[in-house]
């Protein structure tokens, strides 16, 4: 009894020890404060508040980290999804792209919703309310497509 108390002591030990190490940095730290999305952009309150709720958590710097996202080895997995999303594309320093990066970036949008790749299908089995419906899509598609557009007018291009 005293072997199986010590091992599973250990084991707890290990997995405490593992949740502390972060990969590809600290990424709860950005959380630190709320960060606006799409800030710059022509978006209504209404696709910003759409694309915040089912694209926010790995595309922005205000992701809500479940409590399976702070235990090894699950939180490696959840911090290399969000890690691997922030690097696409956050939507909390939109301003930070140029006009080019924005206009690829929206028509990079538009593919992904338009081809049913984005959200991810493993997010979705643990977050289904950021599955996006028909009108959910169409609704962000002809923002971007609109978006798009004044971008490149107003850069000439």
């Amino acid at each position: 009894m005293k072997v199986l108390t010590v091992s599973v002591a250990a084991v707890a030990l290990v997995f405490a020890a593992s949740s502390l190490i972060h990969l590809w940095g600290n990424l709860h730290a950005a959380n630190a404060g709320s960060s606006a999305i799409l800030v710059g952009a022509n978006a209504p309150a209404e696709i910003r508040a759409k694309i915040a709720q089912k694209c926010g958590d790995c595309h922005s710097n205000n992701t809500r980290w479940p409590i399976y996202s702070r235990v090894a080895p699950s939180s490696w997995l959840v911090e290399h999804d969000v890690h691997e999303g922030r690097e696409h594309m956050n939507l909390s320093s939109w301003t930070e792209y140029s006009v080019d990066s924005r206009i690829d970036l929206l028509g990079k949008i538009n593919n992904q919703l338009r081809q049913g790749k984005m959200p991810m299908k493993q997010y979705l089995l643990l977050h289904p309310e950021a599955r996006l419906s028909e009108s959910d899509k169409k609704l962000i598609v002809d923002w971007t497509k609109a978006e798009r557009k004044r971008l490149v007018v107003a850069a000439g291009q």
